[in-house]
């Protein structure tokens, strides 16, 4: 019989499990749920959050670990739990304590009475959940929490891959969701008669339990086109009606037609031809409108740089993180996100809590704190184009490059005495500008438009809601003189999943649109490589 894996968490109680040895000791702690929710670089080796401490003899740190990890960690047995297979035997010290095994939410309080049926609108992400209800007079309450799935992956394609890796492991990513989906219905004081979930294809698929062989590999297919209303059966055997918005592409998703119905409701008057959507998370998501009947879509994968996860010092946007920095006198100076919750029309957007089970050390920065970051130090002269760390030649450059340091084996830019930027920062950024900037020009050359001919660019998404818009600029996201049209709009999955879950007309116009949207598949384009590969500098191409 094999010798299970002995988990000791920080109350020292005590859990064996027999664990597939071809997995990770982080997937062995997911799939059991003794993992606590927290944002992961999911298996990147980048971001430390998955320490865990052997017993006894600890074997050598790998490359991975000795750049994430302190010395004195390392010393005390400290591994990442991402890199180590589940070996027969183990024993394993947990730095937390085992999350409680029945979900228990206490009851919302809501600002007022209720007023006719409950609705629940969720713009369910690869990274984060967002949620709002409100009842027909408005909104009551909202929230956002980290997406319970992240130890299994950061993006899509690394989720997809865990869930078909075993049989039984997309029911795993199910009802984690499902589970949370049931705590927040119950908390509620009146119940719950409707709602919209607005996902990406995978999440999506996912939740419905649709097939995920499609979205895997080339050639990619859409496992249902949704627009549809459909009962999901929460744990406890009861239902919830829930319209599905449509999915207009394998990749361009549900959250996009939300962001759409948003887009064109949230005005007086729908916004003037041409302009693009761009809605970004761990994928990149576009649609270039030219007119009421002709529409264009694209997506790209841009990995999770902009949601702050596998950098360095990266986190979500949450109170005490960098979400932007400006150049004074004095040298750089970071906006520190002070605010509690963020106020959405009546509602308070509760922002999720920091991990009480580790605390966090140093300060950290947003996804788009590292691009205000970045186009600073490129107005500095202390980034090249390609990326590259250079010595400033102005004195306030010198002044600031002085705090360019080898640390831990790397290239580290100090910006405070626990908070620094990598080279392998600026690659994950440049992989992003890179994507996006592709999206962008490859679309506007399929609609025979300049881009000096769009009326407008709408931001949704992780870059809709503190972006620097001269960063996106002088890191060449868009070209120069575009600034100026460039309209952040924040979460536009959210808003329109409030308005698909109560509006009958919101719901005809989107199912009436997403058919009329033509998809470039542009990452099977025999080019795609080298024109990403061109975009791979702080220039738009």
């Amino acid at each position: 019989m094999v010798d299970p894996v002995h988990f000791v968490d920080a109350r020292g109680q005590t859990r064996l499990v027999r664990a597939d040895p071809r997995q990770t000791l982080a997937h062995v702690l997911f799939l059991e749920g003794l993992w606590p929710t927290r944002p992961f670089c999911a298996g990147l080796g980048r971001c430390g959050h998955c320490v865990v401490y052997f017993d006894h003899a600890p074997p050598e740190p790998l490359p991975a670990e000795t750049a994430a990890l302190s010395s004195a960690v390392l010393s005390s047995g400290g591994r990442l739990a991402c890199r180590r297979v589940a070996e027969p035997g183990l024993r394993i010290a947990l730095p937390f304590s085992f999350p409680a095994s029945i979900i228990e939410t206490e009851k919302l309080s809501l600002p007022r009475s209720t007023q006719g049926p409950l609705s629940l609108a969720m713009d369910l992400g690869t990274t984060s959940i967002h949620w709002l209800a409100g009842d027909q007079t408005g909104k009551l309450a909202g929230g956002r929490e980290f997406n319970p799935q992240l130890v299994a992956g950061s993006e899509v394609m690394s989720r997809l891959a865990f869930a078909l890796a075993d049989p039984g492991n997309g029911g795993v990513l199910r009802d984690i969701v499902l589970r949370r989906l049931q705590a927040l219905v119950r908390a509620f004081p009146e119940p719950v008669e409707r709602a919209c979930i607005a996902g990406n294809t995978v999440m999506t698929a996912l939740l419905l339990d649709w097939p995920l062989a499609g979205l895997a590999s080339a050639p990619y297919r859409l496992p249902h086109p949704g627009g549809i209303w459909t009962t999901i059966h929460l744990p406890d055997g009861s239902g919830l009606q829930t319209y599905i918005p449509p999915l207009p592409a394998p990749f361009i998703g549900a959250d996009v037609s939300a962001g759409l119905a948003a887009l064109h409701f949230s005005q007086a008057s729908p916004p003037a031809y041409p302009w693009l959507f761009a809605d970004l998370g761990t994928n990149g998501e576009f649609v270039l409108a030219l007119g009421p009947e002709q529409y264009l879509a694209a997506s790209v994968p841009m990995g999770p740089a902009l949601e702050g996860i596998g950098m360095a010092r990266g986190s979500a946007a949450l109170p005490g993180v960098w979400v932007d920095v400006t150049l004074t006198a004095r040298g750089l100076q970071p906006r520190i996100l002070t605010e509690s919750a963020t106020v959405v029309g009546s509602a308070a957007i509760i922002p999720p809590k920091p991990d009480q089970s580790e605390p966090m050390t140093g300060q950290r920065i947003s996804g788009t704190g590292y691009l205000s970051l970045l186009a600073v130090l490129r107005r500095l002269g202390l980034l090249d184009e390609a990326g590259g760390f250079v010595a400033g030649q102005n004195p306030l450059a010198r002044r600031v490059g002085l705090e360019l340091r080898q640390d831990e084996g790397e290239t580290r830019f100090m910006l405070g005495p626990d908070v620094f930027l990598t080279g392998r920062d600026v690659e994950e950024v440049l992989k992003v500008k890179a994507a996006f900037n592709l999206a962008f020009s490859r679309l506007l050359e399929a609609g025979g438009i300049a881009p000096d001919a769009l009326r407008a660019v709408y931001l949704a998404g992780a870059l809709g809601e503190h972006v620097d818009l001269s960063a996106l600029e002088e890191l060449g996201f868009v070209p120069l003189g575009s600034k100026q049209r460039i309209k952040p709009l924040g979460n536009t999955s959210l808003a329109g999943a409030r308005l698909l879950a109560t509006e009958q007309r919101a719901r005809d116009w989107i199912e009436q649109a997403v058919p009329r949207v033509t998809t470039l598949d542009i990452g099977q384009e025999k080019n795609f490589f080298t024109n990403y590969i061109q975009r791979l500098v702080f220039r738009y191409v």
